[in-house]
């Protein structure tokens, strides 16, 4: 076997085997870049999330806090006609 056939037995399989592993590390890097992006949009999106649900709890604190007054105020008009019921009954 000359050393022209050994170079090419040896040689060919190495530069198959470099050229599989370059393309796998360009593959891998660009999924890498697109798992960064993903992230990134996952990022904003739960930043969007936080701002939404803070923006809801907000409006549910100022809907109770109008039922609470409605109620307040639905108690002293409870309490105003029952003073009034009352007040007629005795007249009887």
């Amino acid at each position: 076997m000359s050393n022209l056939q050994l170079y090419l037995a040896v040689g060919l399989p190495m530069i198959a085997v470099l050229t599989s592993l370059v393309i796998s590390l360009v593959q891998i890097s660009a999924l890498r870049e697109e798992m960064r992006g993903i992230r990134e949009d996952m990022r904003g999106v739960r930043e969007d999330m936080r701002t939404q649900n803070a923006a809801i709890r907000e409006d549910m604190h100022t809907q109770i806090a109008e039922i609470r007054e409605d109620i307040r105020e639905i108690r002293s008009d409870i309490k105003l006609l029952t003073g009034k019921v009352y007040e007629l009954m005795s007249q009887k």
